[in-house]
């Protein structure tokens, strides 16, 4: 079981995300894992042990540390140290946002920020400051560490495995980075490569006793797995005609990830039974699972031609007709589930949404309002996103004054609840209100710290109303959230063109047209 703390300065200790390990004595219970911030930080970096503490610098290529040439900013981090020093940590983080103010592209001062909202509990806030610290230095390692410790805690697995194995590119032998990336895998059933890592970190320090406990419980977890394959394997050896002895065996070899042979097994069961809703059941799940769309709607739209009073089954379909691009089939699907099960609020749910997209207005917001009126009868949180669709759908319309009332009332039901404020920035800047649609998207984003589309939306109201320093500071933070994001790049081009830098502005459409082909 992994025992996670927060982030913290002490004496002696390397400041991490994760437990705060002392470089002497450490104890271990089996099977936790301490994560440091990768090695110890060089005299003159900023990172908070009381210890190492140092004023900011900048390092050169030989390693050398040369002092800060920005007075403001130094008075600033060496404010933010001394609170460190003193528990304030508050405090800390009021003076690194001075800091960062006085220095926005600085990467160790949004990192030292980071740090302050990570021990603060302020996770989200952290990962935001953390990936803009890594967009502006790719080498700054203690930043991917703590993102990834943050990725795993907030539940977003893969986001953690991807930004340790970041974190090694920069650092191969480091065998606590191994050590993280075994955890990675470990949290998400994918053991194999998880004692590869673990093996890799022993490899690089035989002495990494967290390591070899972890390697030992993933082995016995493997270990277990395979007695159940071999046991369910013998029980159809007992009864090779039943197919859900056949079923249990593909669930054991979908727990494992190993899809190819939960696929054979599926197959098998339908070669049994051939109309059977059981084998078509599982050949769906091993899809689903694959993510292979294609596969997945023919196998749900031979089950609904099987059991065609199956709700779930036909919003299954709709679902994979939706990401097929097959709208109108999709729309159908969701129709017939609602048909069948009137109460079925994801449906609804999910029609409203397709209609969306597909820019059919009126219907999404027939649906939207239906799901409002029915208030206390749905849960909170999806009462919260009828609001939110409908105020969107009403945006969308251009029906502003609708989206503003419907936004209103949704902030008096949910406070803080950041698509309302976004729905209602989006209305605000439609109706050229700029100061409240930057107050809302700003709202919006304190309540969402880590959606990329807000700080895009802000950057491009920022740039209508030309306070492009800002406007620059919100795509790159969108960028950095969320470097996928083509509309980002084109807001950043716009935002170049107007402050008459045609060469960043090309570069950043260059990258916004490299992103459209890699989708296309």
């Amino acid at each position: 079981m992994l025992n996670v703390k927060s982030a913290c300065w002490c004496p002696e200790l390397i400041v991490c995300f994760g437990r705060v390990r002392e470089e002497a004595n450490t104890t271990e219970e089996t099977i936790q894992h301490q994560s440091k911030t990768g090695t110890k930080p060089n005299r003159g970096e900023t990172l908070f042990s009381m210890d190492d503490m140092q004023s900011l610098t900048n390092d050169n290529t030989d390693g050398a540390s040369l002092p800060a040439d920005n007075p403001i900013e130094q008075e600033w981090t060496d404010k933010g140290n001394a609170a460190a020093q003193q528990g304030d940590y508050e405090g800390a983080e009021e003076a690194f946002e001075q800091a960062v103010a006085a220095n926005p592209n600085d990467a160790r001062a949004r990192y030292n920020l980071a740090l302050a909202q990570q021990y603060l509990g302020e996770s989200e806030l952290a990962i935001a400051g953390y990936r803009r610290a890594i967009d502006l230095d790719p080498q700054l390692i203690d930043a991917y560490i703590n993102l990834g410790n943050l990725y795993g805690e907030l539940g977003m697995y893969e986001d953690s495995l991807e930004t340790f194995q970041q974190a090694l590119e920069l650092d191969p032998e480091n065998d606590e980075l191994y050590l993280n990336v075994g955890d990675a895998y470990r949290t998400q059933n994918l053991y194999q490569d998880a004692v590869q890592a673990y093996r890799q970190a022993i490899i690089l320090n035989p002495d990494n006793t967290t390591a070899s406990d972890n390697l030992r419980d993933v082995r016995e977890r493997i270990n277990d797995q395979l007695r159940r394959l071999m046991e369910q394997e013998r029980r159809i050896d007992e009864d090779p005609s039943n197919a859900s002895r056949y079923a249990e065996l593909a669930n054991l070899y979908l727990d494992m990830r190993r899809y190819d042979e939960a696929l054979s097994i599926a197959n098998q069961m339908l070669a049994l039974e051939p109309d059977s809703r059981t084998a078509y059941d599982m050949l769906a799940a091993v899809y689903e699972q694959m993510g292979e769309r294609d596969q997945a709607a023919e196998i749900y739209s031979r089950i609904v031609a099987l059991s065609p009073d199956d709700a779930d089954a036909w919003e299954h379909l709709g679902t994979w007709r939706a990401l097929q691009g097959n709208t109108d089939q999709a729309i159908d699907a969701y129709k017939q589930s609602i048909q069948l099960d009137p109460t079925r609020s994801t449906a609804h749910f999910s029609l409203a949404e397709t209609y969306l997209e597909a820019e059919r207005y009126e219907e999404a917001m027939e649906v939207y309002q239906s799901l409002v009126q029915q208030g206390e009868d749905l849960q909170s949180d999806d009462l919260a996103a009828a609001y939110a669709g409908l105020a969107d759908t009403y945006n969308s319309l251009g029906r502003y004054d609708d989206a503003i009332a419907t936004c209103k009332k949704l902030l008096e039901e949910f406070e803080d609840d950041p698509e309302a404020y976004y729905q209602l920035a989006t209305a605000y800047d439609a109706l050229h209100r700029y100061d409240e649609a930057i107050e809302n998207y700003q709202n919006a984003i304190d309540s969402d710290p880590i959606n990329a589309d807000y700080y895009n939306d802000l950057a491009d109201t920022y740039r209508e109303v030309k306070r492009y320093e800002e406007a620059l500071e919100a795509a790159q933070q969108a960028i950095a959230l969320d470097p996928s994001l083509i509309l980002a790049y084109e807001t950043l081009a716009q935002i170049y063109d107007e402050m008459g830098q045609p060469e960043e502005a090309a570069a950043a459409r260059e990258q916004a047209n490299a992103l459209n082909l890699v989708t296309e």
